[in-house]
């Protein structure tokens, strides 16, 4: 059974003008019953794709209805609050976070953090390996401060924002799946190879909290734990409808209710939007 409606809560622009691309978008969106797209910036020195921030607004600009734009934080930027509040300024509802100097949890970064909770801004933080896809460039990456347990730790210090963890952590699978169940405002995507690689009995066996859990083992809100979890594609457009299907290919799979695919393919994300003020059909 295809879901009847979906928000992608993890995509980016590809190397094709904004304008047309958007479009791609809305025209697949049509076909698969996807009402919100979140469309992420990637933004650092040297960056020269057109995935920048100001190209996720261009996006929007042409659709504003699908599109939400996440502005990426350059982590060579001072942590400015103020930084966030422009942000803000032109349009953007979240923050994406990537490649940072030090771990995410470290405290020289928290002005970031306090900023988007008191703006309401979710956070999505890319998590675990870093695609390399220039192998003669040289670089400086260490994916071991993209970690998921550092979202522990800032969940805890900002209990009001809301924070989505990329690609369930890959490869660190058991810090993630721990952090969410403890941490009421920590989501996790599944986006990225881990619905190629994983079978879904794994993946079961991390999500394995429900409403019968015991107490003190459960989720603070009593959710289960695919309640914890978004759909997100971070494929290119003609790509998202092989994403669906290895979502629904797990949902089957692990026989999930009806009310427990909506909450991943739609209900939870639209929790998190209409958190920041973003209309959704209904929550």
């Amino acid at each position: 059974m295809k879901p009847k409606r979906i928000i992608d809560m993890h995509h980016h622009l590809p190397k094709k003008d904004a304008k047309a691309y958007a479009r791609e978008l809305r025209d697949v969106a049509e076909v698969h019953r996807i009402e919100k797209i979140v469309l992420l910036g990637l933004e650092w020195k040297n960056q020269t794709l057109p995935r920048r921030n100001d190209d996720v607004l261009t996006c929007w600009r042409e659709c504003p209805d699908l599109i939400v734009p996440f502005a990426c934080i350059d982590p060579d930027w001072p942590a400015d609050p103020t930084r966030v509040d422009a942000l803000k300024e032109q349009g953007f509802v979240g923050l994406k976070f990537i490649l940072p100097k030090v771990p995410y949890h470290h405290e020289s970064l928290y002005p970031w953090y306090a900023r988007a909770e008191a703006l309401r801004m979710p956070t999505l933080f890319h998590l675990g390996i870093v695609g390399r896809h220039d192998a003669e460039a040289p670089d400086r990456v260490d994916n071991n401060l993209m970690r998921p347990i550092y979202l522990d730790t800032i969940a805890r210090a900002f209990p009001k924002l809301q924070i989505i963890g990329a690609h369930l952590g890959n490869p660190w699978y058991d810090e993630a799946a721990m952090s969410c169940r403890w941490n009421p405002n920590l989501y996790f995507d599944l986006s990225g190879s881990t619905l190629k690689k994983k079978k879904p009995v794994f993946l079961g066996e991390l999500l394995w909290w429900g409403g019968n859990t015991y107490p003190a083992y459960a989720d603070a809100l009593g959710r289960n734990a695919w309640e914890k979890i978004v759909f997100g594609s971070d494929v290119i457009a003609g790509d998202i409808p092989d994403v669906i299907a290895d979502y629904q290919h797990l949902v089957q799979t692990l026989e999930l209710s009806e009310d427990m695919a909506d909450a991943i393919f739609y209900r939870t994300g639209a929790a998190i939007l209409s958190h920041a003020g973003i209309p959704c059909s209904s929550v």
